[in-house]
């Protein structure tokens, strides 16, 4: 029976006879002899007619046979003629597939995110700095420096020092605060345990607390490490790869489409809890949580008046801010001294060319006591 030979490296056949045995299928070609088992052979059929045979596991070697010789094929290797051989599963193969195929986007889709709390915890620091990164280039692309605001971010820093060491907060020695000009009043963290502050969100607080109660609020989002479990469920089966198989910069493709500003807006439970940590500190640190909830309600107004155009991007990303501020007002203690004094309230306001704002009257308690200048973690 004549066949065609291709080894599968050359893009030529060469023709040949072929013998069909008991349990093999012999044939030569040069002075080779081979024997193929029918039991390790499959079909490789292309839809042109002819019916081809190819080696398990696939060697990319193929017989080539003219249609006119299927009956002499079919009596010696019947299995070859079954839909198996030719590729094609039963009902309850392909059904079993289908489903392991959705257990599996389940698992990516679903489980990932559900377990983005013990992946985010666990992940190394090589991976987390590659996230920060991320958001760093979108800080860059969005946002501009402010050559003018290195001693108004220093105060800043040291206000919220004070606040993490009062409430014993384990990172307040990593957490650093930086000022920005953007087009919008905001104020978020980022997986670095950094704070960007803008100038715009300094530019609508009136008095220190109100601003003091936004960061507090953030800093609680890093205590709680919720930055990062928030961008892990949103990275999904990339963070799984790289994180759990190392994914080979599967991971990284999807964490750059993933990590962007927009995506560090939280779940209202991480709302919710921020809050409740955030007037923690202010507590401990003997600042009035009554400023938070005046900070809602500017937010509130520039909103309501379509402030330049744009509903403030705190306010989209802190939703119910009415209730929130009513729970903050709950926890107010009247008559405590602001967390900056006068001076320092003015170098904050004229961060990034403000050209500051007006004098606050003086406090009815002591002013802080000067700390120690901070430096930005190396």
């Amino acid at each position: 029976m004549r066949a065609r030979y291709a080894d599968g490296r050359a893009a030529i056949t060469r023709e040949t006879e072929c013998t069909l045995a008991a349990d093999t299928l012999n044939f030569i070609i040069g002075e080779t002899r081979a024997e193929w088992s029918y039991a390790d052979l499959a079909r490789a059929d292309d839809g042109n007619g002819c019916i081809i045979l190819k080696r398990k596991p696939d060697t990319g070697e193929r017989l080539y046979f003219e249609s006119e010789h299927e009956a002499e094929l079919r009596a010696a290797a019947p299995n070859l003629f079954t839909k198996r051989a030719r590729g094609i599963e039963s009902p309850l193969i392909a059904a079993s597939l289908a489903a392991a195929a959705y257990a599996c986007a389940a698992a990516f889709l679903i489980g990932v995110p559900m377990a983005s709390g013990p992946i985010a915890d666990i992940m190394p620091t090589a991976s987390r700095e590659q996230i920060a990164d991320i958001s760093w280039s979108q800080v860059n692309a969005l946002t501009d420096y402010c050559d003018d605001s290195d001693e108004a971010a220093r105060i800043l820093n040291d206000m919220a020092h004070r606040m993490m060491t009062a409430a014993q907060v384990p990172q307040r020695d990593n957490v650093w605060i930086t000022i920005v000009d953007a087009p919008i009043p905001n104020a978020f963290a980022l997986p670095d345990e950094s704070i960007i502050v803008t100038a715009q969100l300094i530019a609508m607080a009136e008095q220190p607390d109100e601003l003091a109660g936004v960061i507090a609020h953030e800093i609680a989002h890093i205590e709680r490490n919720h930055v990062l479990k928030n961008i892990v469920s949103n990275m999904g089966a990339g963070i799984f790869f790289d994180i759990v198989v190392g994914g080979g910069g599967i991971g990284q493709a999807v964490a750059v489409a993933s990590v962007n500003l927009a995506g560090l807006s939280y779940s209202r439970d991480f709302e919710r809890e921020a809050d409740a940590r955030g007037l923690d500190y202010l507590d401990a640190a003997d600042i009035d949580t009554a400023g938070l909830a005046r900070m809602f309600d500017h937010l509130r107004t520039a909103a309501e008046g379509d402030v330049e155009g744009a509903i403030p991007a705190l306010l989209s990303t802190h939703p119910d801010t009415a209730t929130r501020g009513a729970d903050a007002r709950a926890r107010s203690r009247p008559g405590l001294a602001q967390p900056l004094t006068e001076q320092e309230w003015r170098v904050v306001r004229s961060a990034c060319g403000s050209g500051g704002g007006p004098a606050l009257p003086a406090p009815a308690a002591a002013q802080p006591a000067e700390q120690p200048e901070k430096t930005p973690p190396s």
